[in-house]
């Protein structure tokens, strides 16, 4: 198995979960929109007041998982 494919893979589950977490948090407001995508963690304060927090950690955190999951292979 190509784990190169399992690590790339990863982040882009990561970055996409970023990019529709800061799309969710533009529904508190386009400051709140904005924050989340120019201020590093923000999106995590701006989604746990709106609700949907349990959803983007859970997808994020499968991206950061395969990451590691691919880097231990490699090693």
């Amino acid at each position: 198995m190509n784990w190169g494919l399992l690590i790339l893979g990863g982040f882009l589950i990561a970055l996409l979960a970023q990019l529709v977490g800061a799309i969710m948090a533009f529904r508190g407001g386009a400051q709140e929109g904005v924050l989340s995508l120019l201020v590093p963690g923000y999106v995590l304060f701006a989604l746990k007041r709106s609700g949907g927090y349990r959803l983007f950690v859970g997808i994020y955190f499968a991206g950061i998982a395969s990451v590691a999951a691919g880097t231990i292979a490699l090693s």
